[in-house]
């Protein structure tokens, strides 16, 4: 099981992190440019920690259109309490599309695949879609928008309920290529899990997210990131640092 799905019910999308320089919350890149990012996630609660190591990718194929790969990667799980020690393995991946209209409006889809190995994956796959928009106050500052509904398909005679996730980023883009940047964003679980006994819940099951870090571009092809998040589930806390090079092309 996925350290992050170990702290709440197994019927709620938690994937609500984000970061500038990601690409939940801003246009696409330009046509028939692409993006490589390597990424370091460490995330702990109480005396368990996360360490997981991800490649991802994506790709403008034409004039707004974009395909990506994330989450393609693996993680390694510690829990002193634990001596069979799982938790280790290859993680789950996503696909998606992304539609910008303009520099404001875009639209997105994601497919959540539990490709992952039996200790950490899922095991659930989940389509996401939804909308992100961007707030241009100025030319250095700006607030990325997103909004976003996700439905998990039956699993284990588990029918996962209807999720939901705003979120806003706010960055300020200084002239030397550093960007400090805050986020927030809550998930919300709007219908009922169905589980094989017949009963229903889940629908008071809700996440909150907040982040905050900085981006430094050495030049337009690489960038440096690294933010702090911190995420509420019910009566649970689970902190993370994350860390990022991004490669431009």
């Amino acid at each position: 099981m996925n350290f992050k799905k170990k702290l709440i019910a197994a019927s709620i999308a938690l994937a609500s992190v984000s970061a500038f320089a990601e690409w939940d919350y801003y246009p696409v890149l330009d046509e028939h440019h692409g993006q490589v990012k390597l990424t370091t996630e460490y995330w702990y609660s109480g005396d368990e920690h996360s360490l997981a190591e991800f490649v991802e990718g994506r790709f403008t194929i034409v004039k707004g259109l974009e395909v990506s790969l994330k989450h393609l990667g693996y993680q390694f799980f510690d829990d002193p309490n634990d001596e069979a020690k799982e938790n280790n393995g290859l993680t789950d991946i996503t696909v998606g599309v992304k539609y910008s209209f303009n520099n404001i409006f875009s639209v997105f889809a994601d497919a959540a695949i539990p490709t992952g190995s039996d200790d950490v994956s899922n095991e659930t796959f989940s389509l996401s879609g939804g909308i992100s928009w961007l707030l241009p106050i100025s030319e250095q500052f700006g607030i990325g928008n997103e909004f976003k509904i996700t439905r998990g398909f039956e699993h284990d005679d588990i029918k996962p309920g209807l999720v939901s996730t705003y979120g806003l980023e706010a960055y300020y883009s200084f002239k030397n290529g550093f960007t400090p940047f805050f986020g927030w964003a809550f998930t919300s679980q709007l219908t009922d899990t169905e589980y094989a006994d017949g009963s229903e819940g889940g629908t008071t099951e809700s996440n909150v997210s907040f982040w905050a870090g900085a981006s430094y571009s050495v030049n337009p092809y690489l960038t440096f990131t690294l933010y702090e998040d911190i995420e509420y589930i019910g009566e649970a806390y689970l902190g993370g640092f994350i860390f990022n090079v991004s490669l431009n092309f």
